[in-house]
């Protein structure tokens, strides 16, 4: 897990592990500082806002196919004094157009 703060944002990137099966609003309720939840672990893409200011993200997964879900990955834009802007992008898998 890490913490950091970039132009302004409180971040939280974890696996997510920890929690089960992780959800935004648990995420939320155990790091209630952070402006901006990233996680992973299900590889379930997820792009939310949660308690109306918080963006909470699961980029998906960017390597092989897991539990029939297709590859991606996210992307997010933060500049300072503006709210999180913020995608999932879907990846073609190897052989696919």
């Amino acid at each position: 897990m890490a913490e950091l703060e970039l132009d302004g944002c409180r971040i939280v990137v974890t696996h997510g592990n920890q929690f089960g099966s992780p959800t935004p609003e648990a995420l939320n309720a155990a790091f209630p500082e952070a402006d901006v939840l990233i996680f992973g672990h299900t590889h379930r893409p997820l792009l939310v806002t949660v308690d109306l200011t918080v963006t909470a993200m699961n980029p998906g997964g960017a390597g092989a196919r897991r539990f029939a879900l297709p590859p991606s990955v996210g992307i997010m834009e933060l500049e300072t004094g503006l709210p999180p802007r913020a995608r999932l992008v879907p990846l073609l898998a190897a052989g696919e157009n």
